[in-house]
C-alpha cells in the first residue's frame, strides 16, 4: 500500500498561525502548489521533523527559531495526523460486536471525525478539532448509550459520564486513530551529485555515488538490491529515448557515467535537467517504500521531463510523495491530490483544490492566464458543441483514461468564424497559425461532399496541406458531416424522441446525405411534407451516446485511433494494448 499518511495538521508551526490547517485526504501523489512566500514547504517540514515522532509518547513540542510563528498571535504549537474513518473503525474491531452496538462506535466514530478524518494531536492523541462537552454529549442518542460503547470498548464497567465514558471513549478512539508510519526523508531543492567518501544521510546528492556503486554491485547476500539500480537504469532509457542507455559507477567513483550510443558521458554532460531527474528517480528509487518530500522538483526540468518522472514515481515505487511546486503542469496529474497554499498576510492556508474552480484560483495564484489555460496538452478543433459531445463518447470507448479538461481541450470554430475560414484566406492564415500556440492540435472539419466524386472545399484542401505539413492532424470527415457517422435509425429514432409534434418521418441517412434532416408536415398543406432542417443536434448527441459506441461506420475508427495516438503523445501516456 502506498497511501501510509491520509492527513497531517498543524497550530502555531512556522507560516501556520493560530488558525489550525488539517490537511487531507491524501493520495499516493500529493502536490502543493501556490506563489513565491505563500508557504508551500511548510507541510513538507512538518512531515518530516515532526510528524515522524508522531508514533511516539515522547515528542518534543519544542520549536526550534524557524520553526516558530512570527504572527502578532502566540500560543502552542500542535502537530496532528489524520486517520480515515474506515480504517479507525478495523482497528476498533467493530464487527466483533453485535450489530446495535457497532452501529453506536461506527455513529460516536463519525461524528468526531472531520470530512471523513479522524483527527489526533502528536503525543498524546487526544482527538482534534477541540469541541464542547455539551456537543460532544449529543454524539449519541442517550447517556445510556454512551455507558454501552464505553463498556464494549474498553471492558470497563460502572463509572460515570463526564469522568469516564465521554471521556475514555475518546481517549480510546484516539488511541486506535495514530498510523503506523515507514521511513520519511526529504529530498531538498538544492541537488547535487557530491564526490565520494561523502555520507548518504540528507538526500542532496552527497554520498550518492558510493550508494549507487553498492547497488551496481551488491555483496551475495544482497543480491536484489542490483534491481533498484536496473529500475534507475530503466528511467534512464525513458527520459533519454535511448534504447541503449545505462549508468555506471567507475571504479574510482570521481563521475556517475552514462553508456548511450556508443559513447561513454559523465551523466552531467546530458544537461542539468536529466541530471536533476536522475538524482530524484535514485533517491526515491534507493528509500522506496517510504514517505518522500520533495522540494521543487521542476527545478530545471522541460515539463516533459517532469511528467515522465511523475509517471515513474508513480507506477515504479511504492512511495507515497509530498511534492511542493511552482509548476502548473503537475495540476493534470491524474489520481492525484492538489492543495492550494495562500497566505493572507497573516497565517498561511492549505486547502484541497478539488474543483475546477479550485484549480483555475491555483492557476491564477502561479500567473496563468487565460492562454496558458488554452495551451492544454492538447487542442481539438470542432465546429459545435453536438460535436464535442459525440467526440468524448467515442475517444472514452478508444482510451478510457483520456479525459476532456485534463488530457485534452476542445474548443468551436463554427457560426461566424467557420464562415470567415471558408471565405478569407486571411482568417484561414490565422487559424492555421494557432498552432504556434499548441502544436499538438486536431481539427475536424464536415467534408460538406453531396456524393463521392465532389470535391473538398477550399478551406479544407489548405488545412490539409499546410497542418499536416506542420505535424498537426486533419480530420475531413468520409460522409458528409459529422452526424454521418452516427448509426441512421439511431439517430433518426433520437430525433423522432427530441420532436414529437413535428417528425413525420426519417429523411435519408446515407453517407452523402444530410442525416440529421427529417421530414415534417407542411403547415400550408397537411397531405404534404416539408424537410425539416433544425433538429436538436445537442440533444440527439446526447441521446446518442447513452448507448454503446458504434466506431465500424466509415473510417470512424480509424480516424479516432489516430486522434486518440496524438492525444496519449501529447498526454506522455503509454498506448495499452487492446483485449
Amino acid at each position: 500500500m502506498s497511501i501510509h499518511l491520509e492527513g497531517v495538521g498543524a497550530r502555531f508551526y512556522r507560516g501556520i498561525g493560530p488558525e489550525p490547517q488539517l490537511v487531507g485526504p491524501f493520495r499516493k501523489m500529493n502536490f502543493f502548489i501556490g506563489p513565491n512566500n505563500a508557504g508551500k514547504s511548510i507541510i513538507l517540514n512538518l512531515i518530516a521533523e515532526r510528524i515522524k515522532s508522531v508514533s511516539n509518547r515522547g515528542v518534543n513540542h519544542k520549536l526550534e527559531p524557524e520553526e516558530m510563528y512570527r504572527g502578532s498571535e502566540s500560543g502552542e504549537f500542535y502537530s496532528a495526523v489524520g486517520l480515515s474513518t474506515q480504517v479507525v473503525l478495523g482497528r476498533l474491531k467493530i464487527y466483533e460486536h453485535d450489530v446495535t452496538t457497532a452501529q453506536l462506535i461506527k455513529q460516536a466514530v463519525e461524528r468526531a471525525s472531520v470530512d471523513g478524518i479522524v483527527w489526533t494531536k502528536a503525543g498524546d492523541r487526544s482527538l482534534l478539532p477541540e469541541r464542547d462537552p455539551k456537543e460532544i454529549r449529543q454524539w449519541l442518542p442517550a447517556d445510556r448509550f454512551w455507558q454501552h460503547v464505553w463498556s464494549s470498548l474498553t471492558k470497563k464497567g460502572s463509572g460515570g459520564i463526564d469522568q469516564h465514558w465521554i471521556p475514555e471513549t475518546l481517549a480510546f478512539i484516539g488511541q486506535n486513530a495514530s498510523p503506523e508510519l515507514p521511513d520519511i526523508h526529504l529530498i531538498p531543492a538544492k541537488r547535487q551529485l557530491g564526490p565520494k567518501g561523502d555520507e548518504f544521510s540528507d538526500n542532496s546528492g552527497r554520498g550518492l555515488i558510493d550508494h549507487l556503486a553498492r547497488l551496481q554491485a551488491p555483496s551475495f547476500d544482497r543480491q536484489e538490491d542490483r534491481r533498484g539500480f536496473e529500475r534507475i537504469n530503466a528511467f534512464v532509457r525513458e527520459i533519454t529515448g535511448k534504447p541503449d542507455a545505462r549508468l555506471e559507477v567507475p571504479s574510482e567513483r570521481e563521475h556517475l557515467l552514462v553508456h548511450m550510443d556508443n559513447k561513454v558521458l559523465p551523466l552531467s554532460a546530458l544537461g542539468t535537467g536529466v541530471h536533476e531527474v536522475v538524482l530524484i528517480a535514485a533517491f526515491c528509487t534507493i528509500h522506496d517504500g517510504s514517505i518522500m518530500c520533495i522540494e521543487e522538483p521542476e527545478i530545471h526540468l522541460h515539463p516533459l521531463l517532469q511528467r515522465k518522472l511523475v509517471r515513474y514515481l508513480m507506477m515504479e515505487t511504492k512511495c507515497q510523495y509530498f511534492i511542493a511546486t511552482h509548476s502548473s503542469a503537475f495540476i493534470d496529474t491524474p489520481d492525484s491530490a492538489i492543495f492550494h497554499v495562500s497566505n493572507d498576510g497573516a497565517q498561511t492556508y492549505v486547502r484541497p483544490a478539488l474543483t475546477k474552480n479550485d484549480q483555475r484560483a491555483v492557476l491564477d495564484d502561479l500567473g496563468c492566464q487565460a492562454s496558458d489555460i488554452l495551451q492544454s496538452n492538447a487542442v481539438i478543433w470542432v465546429e459545435g458543441p453536438s460535436d464535442r459531445i459525440l467526440l468524448n463518447h467515442w475517444i472514452s470507448a478508444v482510451e478510457p483514461r483520456l479525459e476532456e479538461g485534463i488530457h485534452y481541450t476542445i474548443m468551436f470554430y463554427g457560426g461566424a468564424l467557420i464562415s470567415h475560414l471558408t471565405a478569407s484566406d486571411e482568417a484561414l492564415d490565422r487559424f492555421i497559425k494557432l498552432r504556434k500556440l499548441n502544436r499538438n492540435m486536431a481539427v475536424v472539419i464536415d467534408s460538406d461532399k453531396s456524393h463521392p466524386n465532389a470535391e473538398l472545399k477550399h478551406h479544407a484542401i489548405r488545412l490539409l496541406k499546410e497542418m499536416d505539413d506542420a505535424g498537426g492532424m486533419v480530420w475531413v470527415t468520409a460522409g458528409r458531416e459529422m452526424e454521418n457517422y452516427i448509426d441512421g435509425k439511431k439517430l433518426q429514432d433520437a430525433l423522432r424522441e427530441l420532436h414529437p409534434q413535428l417528425y413525420e418521418k426519417p429523411g435519408k441517412t446515407g453517407q452523402f446525405d444530410h442525416a440529421f434532416y427529417f421530414f415534417r408536415k407542411n403547415p400550408k398543406d397537411p397531405a404534404r411534407h416539408v424537410t425539416h432542417k433544425n433538429g436538436d443536434k445537442v440533444g440527439a448527441a446526447s441521446i446518442i451516446t447513452k448507448g454503446e459506441a458504434d466506431l465500424t461506420i466509415l473510417d470512424l475508427r480509424e480516424r479516432i485511433e489516430e486522434l486518440v495516438a496524438m492525444l496519449l503523445r501529447a498526454n506522455d501516456l503509454q498506448c495499452q494494448p487492446q483485449d
